[in-house]
This record gives C-alpha cells, structure tokens and sequence, in this order.
C-alpha cells in the first residue's frame, strides 16, 4: 500500500483533536462561565493571525472536552486594510457578561491561550482520561 488508509489518517486527526493538543485539555468550571465569544477578522492582516489559529488549533479541543460550554465565532469579512476590526476573546457569565476580555491582535495563539487559562477556573483532564484513537 502507498501511504497511509483513511482510516488511520482520520484517527490520526481524532487524536490531534483529543490526545496531542495538550493546552486545552481541560474542563471549565460551568458554575463561573457560561460562553466564550471570539470576535475576529477572516483575513490574517492586521495581527488577526494568531486569533484565527487559535481558533483552528485550540477551540476544537476545548469544545470536545466541554460540549455543554457555548462557543461562538464571529468572523468579519475585511478586505480593507487600513479598517480595523475587533479581535478580541471574552469570556461570560451566565447572564452574558463580560468577566474577562483578552485582546488577540498580534498575539500568537499559544500567547492566547496561556492568557486565556491565566484568566478562568479551571480542572486539567488527567492522562487516564484522555481519549486516544488510534493504538
């Protein structure tokens, strides 16, 4: 056989998503937070970069291991350079507040989410926990 078959392939990108992305492996404490909302441009100009990779890298990870936590994402469409558009990550309440807003812009995403579990409660999943797919 030349390369790998799909079905290692897909478990490969399954344990990407639960096993070897470790920073997110985490569970938020639900009585504190109720949302994440990032707000970010489609494009990368501008330091909004770092925000789109996270949101690719880290949030996947972060919603499997807190499928109840809502997520939401908004990506504004810029092709102006010269206007500038939020890239911000706020973190809420139940009630929809704003308890924590970290500023994204020209911020590597490992930057943001070290920032990010600076800023929330948080229990680390132990390895015994973990969900691994492939052998």
């Amino acid at each position: 056989m030349a390369g790998k078959s799909r079905v290692v392939k897909q478990l490969s990108i399954l344990d990407k998503l639960t096993f070897t992305t470790k920073k997110p492996q985490i569970i938020i404490n639900p009585t504190k937070y109720q949302s994440l909302k990032l707000t970010f441009q489609v494009q990368n100009h501008n330091g909004h970069m770092g925000a789109r990779k996270f949101w690719r890298e880290y949030l996947p990870t972060l919603k499997f291991y807190n499928p109840n936590f809502d997520m939401n994402v908004t990506r504004i469409k810029n092709d102006d350079k010269l206007v500038q558009v939020p890239c911000v990550l706020e973190i809420l309440d139940e009630q929809g507040k704003s308890l924590e807003t970290i500023n994204m812009k020209n911020k590597r995403s490992e930057d943001i989410m070290d920032e990010f579990l600076s800023k929330i409660d948080y229990e680390v999943i132990s390895e015994d926990k973990l969900i691994k797919f492939s052998k």
